[in-house]
């Protein structure tokens, strides 16, 4: 048999390399952990690999395996990345949402938000023992805070805000619109209403943009949810805010 000669070697490995695929995928974009509910505080990422064995599978921590438990007190991005045997490789990521519940003096009982029975539009935050939060939740209750109410006025689409990015990594842009003139006050408020920082507290024109730049080393430290507050003058807005520390 005449020997196969170098480049249609190459050839054959080259095409053999091309026709190789692997899959890689967490099954969740976000997974949310409760800091200070032991229960809800730790997850298991494992994600779901198609590829050639053997297949190695290394996370963006230095860690590998086919699955890590995070128990995170920060948000953070986690990235899976698959080498198999045919030297494909493929990624994915998750971002791993850490709500902090702790309350009371000594951080040792937990929020949570109290939805009645029948009665939604009166929901409110309280802060019990964690031997008490799987009664609540079996009620239609959830963990954390719960946001703040809504406008009592009617939105009249006077007011725009936006944030971007969001997650927030180190800095972000609010980005207000008035369609009237009118005073517009834009605050960062944390998950018990109290107010953090004050980006803005001005008269606008119509059809006035501003551009608010957040930097979130300007909150305290250990805030990684917060809400942006808009309140212009008919009508609020309040926009969901994850800090990546």
């Amino acid at each position: 048999m005449k020997p196969r000669s170098y480049a249609s070697t190459v050839l054959l490995l080259t095409a053999l390399t091309a026709g190789a695929q692997c899959t890689i995928d967490l099954p969740a974009d976000t997974v949310t952990l409760y800091r200070g509910y032991d229960p809800l505080a730790c997850t298991t990422l494992a994600p779901v690999v198609n590829g050639a064995d053997p297949a190695t599978l290394v996370w963006s921590n230095g860690l590998t395996g086919p699955s890590i438990q995070v128990c995170d007190t920060a948000s953070a991005w986690y990235q899976v990345t698959l080498t198999d045997d045919t030297a494909c490789t493929a990624s994915d990521s998750v971002f791993v949402n850490v709500v902090d519940v702790r309350c009371g003096n000594n951080g040792n009982k937990v929020l949570v938000c109290h939805v009645p029975p029948g009665n939604p539009a009166n929901a409110h935050t309280i802060c019990i023992s964690a031997n008490g939060v799987p009664a609540h939740l079996a009620h239609g209750c959830h963990l954390g805070a719960c946001a703040p109410p809504p406008a009592d006025s009617t939105a009249t689409g006077d007011l725009e805000v936006n944030v971007t990015p969001n997650p927030v990594d180190e800095a972000a842009t609010v980005r207000v619109h008035s369609a009237v003139d009118q005073r517009v006050r834009v605050r960062v408020v944390d998950a018990m209403g109290r107010a953090l920082y004050l980006l803005l507290d001005a008269d606008l024109s119509a059809g006035e943009d501003r551009l608010l730049p957040l930097d979130q080393h300007l909150l305290p430290q250990g805030t990684t949810v917060a809400w942006i507050e808009a309140r212009g003058g008919s009508e609020r807005q309040v926009h969901w805010l994850v800090l990546v520390r």
